[in-house]
């Protein structure tokens, strides 16, 4: 009977099963940024007036909503319905043609295809390097290269099978150093995150949902490729305590360099209560797109006496610590 979040609402499939988990006095808010999807939202919220649906970022959590927070859950990526429609140019898998646009809502920026007419090779290449961790240098400089290549010698491109055959094409020339690289799907991966400020959003959620989960609330992130899982891992690392152990060990200064969070006055540490949860083998065979990791972190009060960094250095008495 408290207040939960899906922080990506897409088609209501979470939304949906989470309700059905609720009692009579619990509500559920959503966020997305399709207009597509919020119109489904405003749908369900006719039908179930203990949810509602936001249509912003999920990045503004914090702002959005005031109060505590139970329990939040995050589907990072593009929903089925995103994937299945050509119109949106997220899919390159089945072959299916479209306008090379990318955008979660389409109705803020601009298309890829306008974006690749404005880059540069080397920010084309920076933006490949900061995702595609298949991609080592030099490979991130070169597939670039050929992108723009082409786009001066033959125009714009105005479809996403006009980008992916040249990066097919490109691919087949790798297979000895790289086989079953995914050429394709990197890039297009690497242009819709930079278009969607995803990395942007993924920072900004994390940080927002923590700032407002009741103490002990749990955060659930559902995580489909390796720059997600490493965001997450980089905010579990800028939010823990040290041991005990490294508190005897180590002096104040170097706990401080170790530890962000001993740098700031932060009143929570995030801890994982479970590992990583993987779909089963069957799981996976019945739906391809479950291939993901879901990351499970917890918002515990912080164990020190006291909050501040003493001139002595850390204290090294951690208060109900295991």
């Amino acid at each position: 009977d408290k207040l939960y979040v899906d922080c990506t609402f897409g088609r209501g499939g979470h939304t949906r099963c989470l309700l059905s988990k609720l009692g009579t006095e619990g509500r559920l808010k959503a966020f997305d940024i399709d207009p597509s999807a919020v119109q489904v939202g405003k749908q369900l919220e006719k039908e179930d007036s203990r949810f509602s649906i936001i249509h912003q970022p999920f990045g503004k959590i914090a702002s959005a909503i005031q109060e505590p927070i139970a329990g939040v859950l995050m589907d990072l990526g593009v929903s089925s319905p995103q994937l299945d429609d050509s119109s949106r140019g997220f899919s390159v898998k089945r072959k299916k043609d479209g306008p090379l646009d990318l955008r979660m809502n389409q109705d803020v920026g601009i298309p890829a295809s306008e974006w690749l007419q404005t880059v540069s090779t080397g920010q084309l290449a920076w933006v490949l390097r900061s995702t595609c961790y298949r991609l080592e240098d030099p490979l991130p400089q070169r597939v670039a290269e050929a992108i723009l290549e082409r786009q001066r010698q033959h125009g714009p491109y105005t479809s996403t099978l006009e980008l992916a055959r040249l990066l097919d094409d490109f691919a087949e020339s790798l297979q000895e150093e790289h086989p079953n690289l995914r050429l394709a799907h990197y890039v297009f991966c690497a242009i819709r995150i930079f278009l969607n400020c995803e990395m942007e959003q993924l920072e900004k959620v994390l940080e927002g949902a923590f700032e407002r989960l009741e103490p002990f609330g749990r955060c659930v992130i559902i995580c489909f490729n390796r720059w997600e899982m490493s965001a997450v891992r980089r905010f579990v690392h800028d939010h823990e305590e040290p041991s005990q152990e490294m508190v005897n060990l180590l002096p104040a200064e170097r706990l401080r360099e170790l530890y962000p969070l001993l740098r700031t006055d932060s009143s929570y540490v995030v801890r994982r209560p479970v590992p990583p949860v993987r779909p089963s083998a069957e799981e996976v065979r019945c739906n391809p797109r479950a291939l993901s990791q879901a990351q499970v972190l917890e918002k515990i009060p912080c164990r020190r006496q006291d909050q501040s960094i003493v001139s002595e250095g850390y204290s090294t008495t951690l208060d109900g610590r295991d």
